[in-house]
């Protein structure tokens, strides 16, 4: 296990010219299965209900269809999380109570925003928080999303709650009159710089912080995370953000996901796909992104830097879909075919698999592409046909 207190690490990925993340002191192992994000509505996600032969864990369900097939979905990370006897899907929808605080609808960190700024109490203990040097105005609210309106001339204020805490950015809107607002993380954390330069990209924050409780096993099983050229001393995998490819064609980000692989069993494998839910990308002009496989025995975790990232073995998948840039390539799912990648993982009796994802092209600025993690409501999976 790797236990970590509370840090503020400063860093300077491309999303922003300010970034920090925060992590709160590891947590100690709760009863039953980690909280997890809430179960979306995706491809191939898994209703209960009677009659179905339907199961579900904190990060698998199954249902058995008409003809007798079984499908799985297996995700990159808890989607449930143990209420009593009954596994409940986390919710991140932000809403208001009748005291005018607003919370998440049911989030396994304690979170709440109030007119000085949002605040999370982690499950295993610490805090994070934005304190805004004046009172906030009512946020609109729109799904795990609140955002502050003219905070300051020409800046608004968004807040974005994850599995983990919550991610804070200040982003442009109209004309700015003065300096934009340096967002900062107070609570049981100490500075540590980066190191690395402030970058820039056209859509990104002026200033951004992400708040989230740590990782505290060197292997986690489900698992995903990023490593980026730009990102050398930090981990973030708590970030909401998957990332691939380069967006100035030199600086570059691969992205790594881990699944458990038991509900599968060794049954037959009638198909599977990896599905994930691509947030942007530099143009709707197609480019090519890869899924790749790594070496038998390699592991992931939170220690994963782009300097001592493993490197892909054998090109499984490749797709051009391109989402997010604009009304025509508007965000949304991503499906790539992995069905004979999974035969193998199941008929060797793996018990976890690892893909990496990467651009085909990292020289080309037009590679850039951000997908959703595990700390969103729209969760990376495999979904596989058994029978």
């Amino acid at each position: 296990m790797v236990s970590r207190t509370a840090t503020l690490l400063s860093l300077a990925l491309s999303l922003g010219t300010a970034v920090v993340l925060a992590a709160a002191p590891a947590a100690a192992s709760p009863a039953g299965p980690t909280p997890g994000p809430a179960a979306p509505s995706t491809p191939g996600s898994t209703g209960a209900g009677p009659g179905t032969g339907a199961t579900a864990s904190a990060a698998s369900g199954s249902v058995v269809r008409p003809d007798g097939a079984r499908t799985v979905t297996l995700y990159s990370g808890p989607v449930r999380v143990r209420r009593d006897a009954e596994w409940q899907p986390v919710d991140l929808t932000l809403r208001a109570g009748s005291d005018g605080v607003v919370r998440p609808v049911a989030s396994p960190q304690d979170l709440t925003l109030t007119p000085t700024g949002p605040s999370v109490r982690y499950a295993g203990g610490g805090s994070a928080a934005v304190v805004w040097p004046t009172p906030l105005p009512t946020p609109q609210l729109d799904g795990p999303r609140a955002v502050y309106r003219q905070v300051r001339p020409g800046y608004d204020l968004e807040v974005e709650a994850t599995r983990a805490g919550f991610v804070a950015s200040v982003r442009k809107a109209g004309t700015p009159t003065g300096p934009a607002p340096e967002l900062r993380l107070t609570g049981n954390a100490e500075a540590v710089p980066d190191g690395s330069a402030p970058l820039t990209e056209a859509e990104s924050a002026v200033s951004r912080v992400v708040a989230a409780a740590p990782v505290t096993t060197d292997a986690p099983v489900p698992f995903d995370t990023t490593a980026q050229t730009t990102v050398r001393n930090t981990d973030t995998s708590g970030d909401p953000d998957l990332r691939l490819g380069s967006y100035d064609g030199k600086e570059v980000a691969r992205s790594y996901l881990t699944f458990a692989l038991t509900e599968a069993g060794s049954a037959t494998v009638r198909s599977a796909t990896l599905d994930l839910y691509q947030t942007w990308s530099a143009s709707c002009r197609p480019r090519a992104w890869e899924v790749w496989t790594l070496p038998a025995g390699t592991t992931i975790g939170p220690k994963l830097r782009w300097a001592n990232q493993p490197q892909g073995e054998r090109l499984r998948a490749t797709s051009t879909d391109t989402r997010g840039n604009a009304a025509a390539c508007a965000p949304g799912w991503s499906s790539v075919d992995v069905t004979e990648l999974v035969k193998e993982w199941t008929a060797a009796g793996a018990t976890t698999g690892t893909v990496m994802l990467k651009a085909a092209d990292e020289t080309d600025p037009l590679s850039w592409k951000r997908f959703a993690s595990a700390e969103t409501a729209t969760v990376p999976h495999l979904t596989v046909t058994l029978g």
